[in-house]
């Protein structure tokens, strides 16, 4: 049966609408360079992986924003593409971020991340056994309290400490400062992408839908 023209006419403006309008707000999702992202000059990756784009968070664990992030950040890089690495950078704002950076840099000499990485947020966010930011101490205390807790996992309190407070953890830690300015990152967490692009969103969502979308651009360019 044939449908008068008026009918016709009618239904192929609603149509034209609706794919209007879902052009529209496929544009508006597209993030926008200075608002959604900040391209930071002349960046580049800290750990640079060849034919993978570089996805790098900065975090420090006595941060509370970074632990509410380590969840909801976790199931998501679990779904990165291959195309993706992911490179954790302990951020070093204030003298009492140090400490924990330096675990974190003993921790992966001693291949000690995987089981402990979650576990140091508990401690310290959870179960207080760690101390937090209300709770400083002198830096030396601290570096003893938590070679400590890391010796929890199979390794000798001894040799951690000393791993801490060595060559290499401290020449680790000052790349990770140095590439901490050079990104202009202004707080934890936050994302860079291939060392090019500074993340920023309104929600922890936000900035994960813009990371995918970031991740997709540099692979394809």
């Amino acid at each position: 049966m044939e449908l008068p023209v008026k009918t016709s006419i009618s239904r192929a403006l609603l149509i034209l609408a609706a794919a209007s309008l879902s052009a529209v707000q496929a544009q508006a999702q597209e993030p926008v360079a200075g608002r959604d992202y900040i391209e930071i000059p002349n960046g580049r990756p800290l750990e640079p992986a060849d034919g993978q784009v570089v996805v790098e968070e900065f975090f420090n664990y006595i941060c509370p924003g970074c632990n509410a992030f380590e969840p909801i950040f976790v199931q998501w890089a679990a779904t990165l593409p291959p195309h993706a690495k992911l490179v954790h950078v302990p951020a070093t704002f204030r003298p009492d971020f140090v400490p924990y950076a330096r675990g974190y840099y003993a921790a992966q000499a001693h291949g000690l991340v995987e089981k402990t990485h979650a576990e140091v947020y508990k401690a310290i966010h959870q179960t207080r056994e760690l101390p937090s930011e209300a709770d400083r101490m002198d830096p030396k205390r601290m570096e003893e309290r938590i070679a400590a807790f890391y010796a929890n996992y199979g390794v000798d309190e001894a040799e951690f400490l000393s791993t801490m407070r060595g060559f290499s953890v401290e020449l680790k830690l000052k790349r990770a400062t140095d590439h901490l300015q050079r990104s202009k990152v202004p707080s934890t967490p936050s994302l860079v992408i291939n060392g090019r692009y500074l993340v920023r969103g309104n929600t922890y969502a936000d900035t994960l839908r813009i990371a995918s979308w970031l991740i997709e651009k540099e692979h394809s360019s």
